[in-house]
């Protein structure tokens, strides 16, 4: 069975890259560009980056961001399992 993107989730898939980016330059303002930089490897290695970014995002930053990056995430999950 072959999977594909369907334009949906292609839709919700660019804001939250800009969530991703917005949460990576915030680790860096704070002094945590170890992090940042670990963050931004493990995203383009195999992904994992982007569940650090989120976890790091709801225990430091929280406010409108993170519950925009969170809707959009539920709301992809919706579209690929429901074939939208």
């Amino acid at each position: 069975m072959e999977t594909q993107i369907s334009p949906i989730q292609l839709v919700l898939a660019i804001p939250s890259l800009v969530c991703l980016v917005m949460v990576i330059i915030n680790m860096f303002q704070n002094g945590k560009s170890g992090l940042g930089i670990a963050t931004i490897v493990l995203t383009l290695v195999c992904g994992i980056g982007s569940l650090i970014a989120f976890v790091w995002g709801w225990m430091n930053m929280g406010g409108k961001v993170m519950i925009a990056w969170t809707i959009l995430t539920i709301a992809s999950i919706i579209a690929g399992a429901g074939g939208f």
